[in-house]
């Protein structure tokens, strides 16, 4: 062999390794931290509506693609995913990571559940008209960029909506009547909600009217055309919105942890409703029996104005946050950002017709939550001014913060979103966020917030119980197959007492929603009892050096997961004793 040819085969044995030594790399084990990346932006990129609400903007100009054939290929990256991470089930995980495992493992099976097992896509007309609402809603709501640069991703999203909607058309061939009620009554805000920020695109950007015009002329022809398509749809039963025992048991365990299944949840929910239905009414009976005549006398200054009442309610939203530092219930770090109370936007009336809190993305970088509450009219008569100066007096606002705002709903988003870890940023567990605001309302009682003694908030807190008690009898009930959308509004109205047709307006309404989110009802009181059972188990591990801020500040800290995982990360169990011994 001559010297050059010698040359020539040593280069190609090396390059010949080189890219053997290469290839070894791209299909070797990657980090646990890489795997959980990869989960995170498998979901991520399916469901991008869901990804631009937590501050991932990577796909703001598309909406979700529910082909069959998307949605099969979905099902196997699914699958794929889980079989990998399963190979990193082991004694070299830390704790945290552990945790992280099974939080990943349980956005998978959830994933799965919702595609192939129950098939959201293929039995809600609702699911299509929700994606295009919140599509164009969350980017709008964006704090990420300027209204100017996030344009083309608008008009991107928007430009799907004709796609989506036909989508919706080919995958539902039947559909429950209450869903298709919900449909048909979102498609009619949606409506709204797009005319007018199409108008308001128009004059802020009056050069690319004819481009915005298009884009959401062509949104709101398929909006019509999805309606007329719903109202000729078939109905299936009237229990056909129910997921079924097995699978409502399987998000208990797979999505909440718990160790309980649909018939054990709702015995508790009927024991614990038959409990605050007494509480509620022998508390009735006390706060009528002890009124205080002219307790609502009170002297209004002629100079209350509408500003003043705006005024007041960023005022209590500071004061509340002020307590809580005082007595240091809960840390407040310095630079915790703002909660902003704010009228709710014209072109959002259509769809929040009460108080709303909007958190901001985890992964955003702008951290101010948004405090909605109901307009106030810019002319008010005297009565009006009058009755709504007394609202003052008496601090009437108090409750709606310590659930919405401080310590409830942007306290606890806040500390959340501040875990550096991105598995934990992503987690959005219902039992921890309605459970923890729930749990706020008897807690900041309890510190002192409305003096020694309030009937009437006192009262309020137990109609909630009772309210949310009945809210886990009649989940279950409903997605067992135990109760139609109607008898379930005939049960709540009259388990509630309703008595005016704006109560029982409200129940229809929130039924509704129960039959389209199975388990997120029964979230607020189970997460509530969840959490005082962990603080009484915490205490009683920690003896005489427990502290509620310490507890709270730790639980809080860990991000928005389900409250059964924190037993493992505060390492203690139910009798109070370290998990340890």
């Amino acid at each position: 062999m001559t010297r050059s040819l010698r040359i020539v085969f040593v280069i190609v044995c090396l390059l010949a390794a080189g890219s053997v030594e290469a290839k070894k790399k791209s299909v070797g084990p990657v980090s646990f931290r890489e795997m959980s990346l990869r989960v995170l932006d498998s979901l991520q990129s399916f469901f991008p509506v869901s990804a631009t609400e937590m501050g991932i903007h990577s796909y703001d100009n598309r909406l979700g693609d529910y082909s069959q054939t998307s949605v099969n290929r979905m099902i196997s990256s699914l699958e794929k995913l889980q079989s990998r991470l399963a190979a990193y089930n082991t004694p070299k995980l830390s704790p945290g990571e552990q945790i992280n495992y099974q939080l990943l493992n349980s956005n998978l099976e959830v994933a799965l559940l919702n595609l192939k097992g129950i098939g959201w896509y293929k039995r809600s007309p609702y699911l299509y008209v929700n994606e295009a609402i919140n599509g164009l809603y969350f980017v709008m709501l964006s704090r990420s960029a300027p209204l100017i640069a996030k344009l083309p991703t608008i008009l991107g999203r928007v430009g799907e909506v004709p796609k989506l909607l036909l989508t919706a058309q080919k995958n539902v061939k039947k559909a429950p009547p209450v869903y298709i009620d919900a449909a048909q009554q979102a498609l009619a805000s949606g409506r709204e909600f797009y005319l007018a920020v199409g108008k308001s695109l128009v004059d802020s950007f009056p050069a690319r009217t004819v481009t915005i015009n298009t884009a959401f002329g062509k949104a709101l022809e398929a909006m019509d055309a999805y309606a007329q398509y719903l109202s000729k749809l078939t109905p299936a039963a009237d229990t056909s919105f129910a997921i079924g025992k097995a699978n409502y048991d399987y998000l208990l365990k797979h999505q909440y942890f718990l160790s309980y299944d649909a018939d054990s949840l709702l015995k508790m929910g009927e024991t614990l409703l038959a409990k605050a239905q007494t509480d509620y009414v022998e508390y009735q009976e006390y706060v009528d029996g002890n009124k205080q005549p002219g307790q609502d006398s009170v002297f209004v200054p002629k100079t209350f104005t509408r500003a003043d009442l705006l005024n007041y309610y960023d005022w209590e939203v500071n004061q509340i946050k002020t307590f809580l530092a005082m007595n240091e219930i809960i840390t407040i770090p310095d630079d915790i950002a703002p909660c902003a109370v704010m009228e709710t936007p014209s072109f959002l009336r259509p769809m929040i017709g009460g108080i709303a809190y909007q958190p901001a993305g985890p992964f955003d970088d702008d951290q101010q939550g948004i405090f909605y509450i109901r307009p106030v009219p810019d002319s008010l008569d005297k009565d009006q001014l009058d009755a709504r100066y007394r609202y003052v007096h008496r601090r009437g606002f108090r409750g709606s913060v310590v659930h919405e705002a401080f310590p409830g709903h942007h306290l606890q988003m806040q500390l959340a979103g501040r875990n550096a870890d991105p598995v934990r940023k992503w987690q959005m567990n219902n039992q921890l966020i309605e459970g923890w605001a729930l749990y706020c309302e008897e807690m900041m009682y309890h510190s002192g917030l409305y003096g020694d003694e309030n009937p009437a908030q006192w009262l309020g807190i137990l109609g909630g119980v009772r309210f949310r008690a009945a809210r886990i009898v009649a989940d279950v009930k409903l997605h067992t197959g135990k109760f139609t959308y109607q008898q379930c509004v005939d049960w709540m109205c009259k388990t509630l007492d309703s008595k005016s047709v704006a109560d029982s307006n409200y129940i229809r309404t929130e039924v509704r929603r129960y039959t389209l989110e199975p388990t997120q009802p029964m979230c607020y009181l189970t997460g509530k009892i969840e959490i005082q059972q962990l603080y009484d188990a915490y205490a009683g591990k920690q003896g005489v050096d427990f502290s509620e801020q310490e507890f709270y500040d730790r639980m809080l800290a860990e991000g928005s997961i389900p409250p059964a995982l924190l037993w493992e990360i505060l390492e203690v169990k139910a009798d109070g004793t370290a998990s340890g011994n």
